[in-house]
């Protein structure tokens, strides 16, 4: 793990459940049987948090635990494989998505990785980073490696961004570390900062897959709620455009320090710092080219800015 950045724990979250019923002989009368507030300490912003909740939700998918595994996750996850099959047919490369939904597999047949004992599945993780309210990290579990972003989520940490290796099957050796493409990958990233300073929206969005997914977490003053700000794969054009008519940073001097944490197969995750904030990728190789995925980005603390006269 490189490094933490301490922040105050939000307020504990309050999660209240109702249950009622209906009179079938008026259906207008409503009987609210109980009213029950639970809450639950905040989680701290610790690498020992991260990988317990990435434990979490590995061993529950073991467990066939289907309401655990979604509870883990944000309920807008970004979760992308490469495929080069479409409807059971060979195809060329393209980026397929799974949504939150289809968590529910886990909490059926389908799910091959269901075992008596969860705590002995394979359970590989690394915690790359974490800053904030966000984290980069790696799993490789019995039948994928899974590449995560997660983000602390009213108290919680979530996986948000996940990007899939799939296995040939249960139990096999997942795909070693390469380095083969690491400087093709770097300029794509530098591409896609420097972009942002020349104001080359077209530059920053060629960097970038059309299913695009970049988020951040908000947290607006006078409310007890978090959400999602997301930009789109439209509107990083848009973004690339305007971002420097505002802070005018050079492109030649501004910073873009860029760092590939890991590259396995088609997927790979990593981090690029600006002047004023940062970004975790996730990319994928399709059709031979690497393309970013799935972004969780934050401004940088004040104290943190550089090339701000």
């Amino acid at each position: 793990m490189k490094k933490v950045f301490g922040l105050s724990p939000v307020v504990p979250a309050v999660i209240a459940l109702a249950v009622g019923t209906t009179s079938l002989t008026n259906a207008a009368e409503r009987e609210i049987e109980v009213i029950e507030a639970v809450s639950f300490d905040a989680e701290p912003i610790s690498e020992d948090a991260v990988i317990h909740a990435i434990e979490e939700y590995v061993f529950a998918k073991y467990a066939g635990d289907e309401e655990t595994v979604r509870s883990r996750t944000h309920h807008d996850l970004a979760r992308r494989v490469v495929s080069d099959t479409y409807q059971g047919q060979p195809s060329r490369d393209w980026v397929q998505t799974y949504s939150h939904d289809q968590l529910q597999y886990y909490g059926t047949e389908l799910n091959q990785t269901k075992m008596d004992s969860p705590k002995e599945g394979r359970c590989e993780i690394e915690v790359f980073d974490i800053e904030q309210y966000t984290a980069a990290a790696r799993v490789i579990m019995e039948d994928v490696v899974d590449f995560m972003h997660l983000v602390y989520f009213e108290g919680r940490w979530l996986v948000a961004d996940s990007a899939v290796i799939i296995l040939d099957e249960a139990g096999a050796r997942a795909p070693g570390k390469s380095i083969k493409d690491l400087k093709t990958i770097e300029q794509v990233l530098r591409d896609y900062c420097i972009g942002f300073y020349e104001i080359d929206g077209k530059k920053v969005q060629d960097t970038c897959h059309p299913t695009l997914s970049k988020r951040s977490v908000e947290k607006p003053e006078n409310v007890d709620f978090n959400y999602f700000n997301l930009i789109t794969w439209e509107e990083i054009e848009i973004l690339g455009e305007t971002f420097n008519k505002y802070w005018g940073f050079d492109p030649e001097t501004a910073r873009c320090d860029v760092e590939v944490y890991e590259i396995r197969d088609n997927v790979a995750i990593a981090k690029m710092t600006g002047a004023v904030w940062f970004d975790y990728f996730q990319l994928m190789r399709v059709n031979d080219e690497w393309l970013i995925v799935n972004i969780m980005y934050e401004p940088l603390p004040r104290e943190r800015w550089t090339d701000v006269s």
